[in-house]
């Protein structure tokens, strides 16, 4: 198992993290997912032997159109797409 920090471009909105968690949760081999709103960020757990973090970049992109950055894991990524909400 392995736990990676993801930056979700406009996670600002209040229903992207519930939204994304969940999507998250349905892809084979993430094993939780716990939403830092107040940092912009998701840490995953996952299973490398079932999917990649380029396999989960890929799939909610996909899915949500936003855009996925790996950080350090418990990070936070101050600035940038993920502090702002167009929506």
């Amino acid at each position: 198992m392995r736990t990676i920090t993801l930056h979700p471009s406009r996670i600002g909105c209040p229903s992207i993290p519930g939204t994304m968690k969940g999507m998250m949760l349905s892809i084979p081999g993430v094993e939780n997912v716990v939403v830092r709103y107040e940092d912009r960020s998701l840490d995953v757990t996952l299973d490398e032997t079932k999917v990649s973090p380029a396999g989960i970049i890929k799939k909610i992109g996909y899915e949500t159109g936003l855009a996925l950055e790996i950080g350090e894991p418990g990070g936070s990524k101050p600035g940038g797409a993920a502090w702002t909400c167009p929506m």
